[in-house]
Formats: structure tokens, C-alpha cells, sequence
């Protein structure tokens, strides 16, 4: 945890403190993750997944080190959430029941990039790093109709994700990479990340997370 909040610090420390050969950009997008869940009894291993779709916003100071090199350090925030039936992600329900799943995220991102002009405007991006995540909020909301001769009872129930109980990890590390086009202030961006940690305590069960992700930039 104080390891977690100092690096959000420092990197946004470093956001606002800023640089003479920094650029700052805005940016949001789509990006949906996939959690895969190893369970592990005895010399049996059952592997499930599920998806979250997810949206995320936040700011980016790309520092230049060569005409074409520089580090990227972000901050950005990020929402998760999914409707479905009978199991909930991260949460185990039964029986007739309808669940919400509702998270929030915090993220720097901390991304290497390489670009290749193309004509005085344009540019094409490569870009490969680490992304650190911290779960500041996670709740599953659970609507349960159970009908006994004709007449229906509806209960309402909420998991905090995060609770005393709970098993689930709010530290997540990523390794991501992609592509980023650019156009004069605009950037289209998108790539794929891969989960680095296991998001679950028990030792029964290991599970990580993975995704596609696409957004759009402007840059100042």
C-alpha cells in the first residue's frame, strides 16, 4: 500500500512539475480486461475467464530524450463494469440472480516510445512499458428472485470487492505495448496488455488480467 502511493506520487509530482521539452496530452478510450482464473485442487487445474468491459481518461507528459526517443508518464483513471447472470466477476453468487459488477482504478502508465516522422505533421509510434494500477473501489451489486407457488421475493445484496474478507488483490502491474499514430495535435492510439500479478491471495487460485485497448489523444 505505501509502496503503491508513493509511486502515484512521484508520478504526479513529475506531471506537474513538467519540463521544457515535455508535451502534455489528454486522452481516453475503451479498454476492456479479461480476468483468467486458474483454480488449482489437488493435481487438477480448471481455468476460467471472464470480461469487464472498461473506460479510462487521464493526462500524459511525453519526455524527449533524442528527436525520436522519450518516455511517456501517465495518470489516468479507469472504470470496469459488467451485468450477467449467476457468477459475478471476482465474487461468487448462486442461484436466481442478477449481478453488477461496478470498478474503479488508478493508473500510471510508464511507456518507452520511438517515433518515425512521417512529413512535418505526422508520426508513427511504437511504445512498450509497465503500468502501475490500484483499485481505490470495487462493489458487485446482486438482485436475487427466488418463486415458491406462483409468488416471487426479490433480495438485494452488496460485496465490497475489497472488504475484510475478500481474497482479491487491489495491486495490479501490466506490461503493455502498441501503436500510436499522430496527426498535428491528434493521436490515435491502441495496443494490448498482460497481467504481471496474480489478483487473487488464495493460494488455490491465481488469477491475472489481459486486454486490448484503443483511445484517442490531444496534445498541447
Amino acid at each position: 500500500m505505501k509502496k503503491t502511493i508513493a509511486i502515484v506520487a512521484c508520478a504526479a509530482f513529475m506531471l506537474i512539475a513538467g519540463k521544457a521539452n515535455a508535451q502534455l496530452g489528454y486522452n481516453g478510450g475503451y479498454a476492456p480486461v479479461t480476468l483468467t482464473s486458474a483454480y488449482t485442487n489437488g493435481n487438477t487445474t480448471t481455468t476460467s475467464t471472464s470480461e469487464m468491459d472498461g473506460f479510462f481518461a487521464g493526462v500524459t507528459y511525453n519526455y524527449g530524450i533524442t528527436d525520436n526517443l522519450g518516455v511517456a508518464f501517465g495518470l489516468q483513471g479507469r472504470f470496469n463494469t459488467k451485468t450477467s447472470t449467476g457468477n459475478a466477476d471476482l465474487v461468487v453468487v448462486s442461484g436466481n440472480s442478477k449481478s453488477t459488477t461496478t470498478q474503479f482504478l488508478l493508473d500510471v502508465p510508464v511507456f518507452v516510445n520511438y517515433s518515425l516522422h512521417l512529413g512535418s505533421s505526422a508520426k508513427l509510434s511504437a511504445f512498450v512499458g509497465p503500468t502501475f494500477s490500484y483499485a481505490t473501489y470495487g462493489n458487485t451489486h446482486v438482485t436475487s428472485t427466488t418463486t415458491i407457488l406462483g409468488t416471487s421475493s426479490t433480495t438485494e445484496n452488496d460485496y465490497n470487492m475489497y472488504g475484510d474478507n475478500s481474497t482479491n488483490n487491489r495491486f495490479d502491474l501490466t506490461a503493455a505495448f502498441g501503436l500510436q499514430f499522430q496527426y498535428s495535435d491528434f493521436r490515435l492510439f491502441g495496443g494490448y496488455r498482460l497481467g504481471l500479478i496474480d489478483l487473487n491471495t488464495d493460494a488455490d487460485v491465481k488469477t491475472t488480467s489481459s486486454g486490448l485497448f484503443v483511445g484517442l489523444g490531444y496534445s498541447l
